[in-house]
């Protein structure tokens, strides 16, 4: 049977296959089961998108939120990653929205005739939350994204604030003012030769004046032998 047929051929010719060889054929091939990628944490640029501007993007919340740690990097990294896909859900709502007003634009303008854009605009979201849930489905990716980013915001001030209130370590108190910083232990008990020592000794006396008006006490002169002799 034909079927039989193309089946057995489908088997050789997959048996004959063994994947891709490149690492760029296995990047591609990784990604063949993609619909969007609204949800990816992996492939959160398209290819439409320019990486050195969400490098960009990232820098500026690096400088705003300041993360200290690996882990504070991380959720930056999430809060970002989350706030870029929210930004690519506001330019494809208001692209769908466009195309629908051109798609729907003859046919308005024959029910209404000439009518203002803000009508066209309005008919444009009723059809397409009528005939399609991409409008619904876009709302939801974006509430899921948005709470993504506030729960890693929420985790980075947590362990921001764990962080700041963890103490400083002690620092070494300065040493004495009569000490000098490179002493070595015990220095304060050497006296140097050209320092002045507290056991110094003490001035030798000073003689006394004698009060002004006072005659001082003379010391008797001895007796001479030739007066004694003049008695004899």
């Amino acid at each position: 049977m034909p079927s039989e047929l193309k089946s057995e051929t489908s088997r050789i010719n997959g048996a004959k296959s063994h994947g891709p060889k490149t690492p760029e054929g296995k990047e591609a091939s990784s990604l063949n089961s993609l619909k969007h990628g609204f949800t990816s944490r992996k492939t959160f640029i398209l290819q439409t998108e320019s990486p050195a501007e969400y490098q960009e993007f990232l820098a500026e919340h690096i400088a705003i939120h300041q993360p200290a740690t690996p882990p504070e990097k991380e959720l930056v990294d999430q809060m970002a990653i989350a706030r870029w896909r929210i930004r690519r859900f506001v330019g494809a709502e208001t692209v769908l929205i466009d195309c629908e007003m051109v798609r729907n634009r003859e046919k308005v303008e024959k029910e209404f005739g000439p009518i203002d854009s803000d009508v066209h605009l309005a008919l444009a979201i009723r059809s397409m939350a009528d005939e399609s849930r991409c409008l619904s489905l876009m709302s939801r990716y974006e509430s899921r994204l948005q709470r993504c980013h506030d729960k890693a915001y929420a985790a980075l001030r947590e362990l921001q604030q764990l962080r700041n209130a963890q103490p400083t370590p002690p620092q070494p108190e300065p040493p004495p003012a009569d000490q000098h910083p490179t002493a070595a232990p015990g220095a304060e008990n050497m006296i140097s030769r050209n320092e002045p020592t507290d056991r110094a000794d003490p001035p030798p006396e000073m003689p006394q004046c004698t009060p002004v008006g006072q005659v001082p006490d003379l010391p008797s002169a001895p007796e001479s032998r030739n007066s004694e002799d003049c008695e004899g």
